[in-house]
Order: C-alpha cells, then structure tokens, then sequence
C-alpha cells in the first residue's frame, strides 16, 4: 500500500455515498501512469474547494473506484478572486500564460479583442475547451482544488464594466514596480494584458475611464504571456496571496 501524491480531479456527479467512480481519463491514469494498486492511497479534487483521500478498491484502465475516507476543504486558494482578462495571441503561447497563472492563483481567464489581437480563437469553442483541459491539470498540479473557468471572447468595453472592485492593466507608462503606495485591490480584481503591440490609445483610455491603474512591468519589453504572469505575480503578492 503506497500513497500517491498527485491529484485527480473527479466531477460531483462521480461521487456517491462516500464512493467515488474515477472518470475514463482519470481512471486511465490511475492505471497506467501511476500504477495504483487496491489499498492505495490517493488525492482527489471536485473542483469546488473539496478535498478527498480516497483509498482504491478496484483499479481498471476504464472504470477504476475508491472509498473515500477522509474529506477536507482547501487552503490554498487566493483570499482575493483575480480575473486576468487577455489579449488574444498564438494559441499555444496563451495556453502558456493560463498554464503558469492557474498554478500561481488566478481564478479566470478572459480573452479579450482588442485592436492588436490575433484573430484566431475557434468560434466553435475548442480552443475554449482546450484552455478550460489546461486549466484543470494546473489546478491540480499546483494543488489547488478549485477549477478555474475560462469565458468566451470579448469587447475590452464589455470586460471594465463588469462587477470589480479594482482593475489593473500592464503599461509601460504606469505606476513603478514597486508602487510607493500599493494599489488596494479589494475581494475581486480584474488583471488585464494586451497582446503584442500592447493596448492602442483607445483603448487605454477605455480602461482609465472604468478606474483601471496602470502598472509598469519593468524596463524591458516583455512577451504578452510574460507580460500575463508578471502582473500576476505583482498582484497576488500585494495581496499576500503569494
């Protein structure tokens, strides 16, 4: 009997009675990368902030299941709720930025158009399934235990008028980092990044209008996902959630 480290994520639907039915992709995890063995110990996640220890007592690459024996709740989400709202790049490079800002603390990702972004996010809502499967497996790396969402593309107009408490935007013209006095953030923030090129004029001023502050990232001229990950960073530790 071992205990397995790495999380799984099992939906509330495959957990009945203090049971729980691993779904087909997890359960081929459990069989084939992990090699799990009845008695096994392991860690699962619901998605909602729910933590289960679950001891397996079958292992199938199709249909593997567990008892649970013991439930907690999570520690390690952010006391702020961050929404980082993103101009949209190459597919693989957000998918990049979302990876890295899930596993630091970042609840939701927006993508944004705006004048100097690349029109190439799948109408039919793949590639929003495909940040939503990336989101999941940072959530579970980083041993968070709530599942990051991901809205359909917007108007930045659409985004800054939505329900925050503050909203900070990369510019190069903005506050130095660090700030002589820190930005108070309150309980939701709204982080926003340009894709390359950047916010236009217009668009800054779209922001400043809605309260956004702009904040410096640094000297150098750093890639859009770069760009994503520092604000992050900058705003979960003046939150002291980092």
């Amino acid at each position: 009997m071992k205990f397995v480290s790495t999380s799984f994520f099992i939906p509330s639907n495959c957990i009945s009675r203090g049971q729980v039915k691993f779904p087909k992709d997890e359960s081929t995890h459990v069989y084939k990368v992990m090699r799990a063995s009845v008695g096994d110990t392991v860690r699962a996640v619901d998605g909602k902030g729910h933590i289960y220890w679950v001891k397996i007592t079958r292992v199938d690459i199709m249909h593997s299941r567990g008892e649970i024996i013991e439930t907690t709740t999570t520690e390690l989400e952010p006391h702020t709720l961050f929404s980082l709202a993103m101009g949209t790049i190459l597919p693989k490079r957000m998918e990049a930025a979302w990876d890295s800002c899930v596993q630091l603390g970042i609840s939701t990702l927006i993508p944004v158009r705006t004048k100097f972004s690349l029109s190439r996010i799948r109408e039919d809502g793949k590639f929003i399934d495909r940040l939503n499967a990336v989101g999941k497996r940072a959530m579970l790396q980083s041993g968070r235990a709530v599942h990051p969402t991901v809205e359909m593309p917007c108007e930045l107009s659409e985004i800054v008028i939505h329900d925050f408490n503050t909203i900070l935007f990369g510019d190069e013209e903005g506050l130095p980092t660090p700030p002589s006095e820190k930005p108070k953030l309150g309980e939701k923030v709204l982080l926003l990044v340009g894709p390359e090129g950047g916010f236009s004029a217009e668009e800054k001023r779209i922001i400043e209008q809605a309260g956004g502050v702009g904040i410096s990232l640094g000297p150098r001229k750093l890639r859009a996902e770069t760009a994503a990950v520092t604000l992050s960073v900058l705003a979960l530790r003046w939150s002291r959630d980092i």
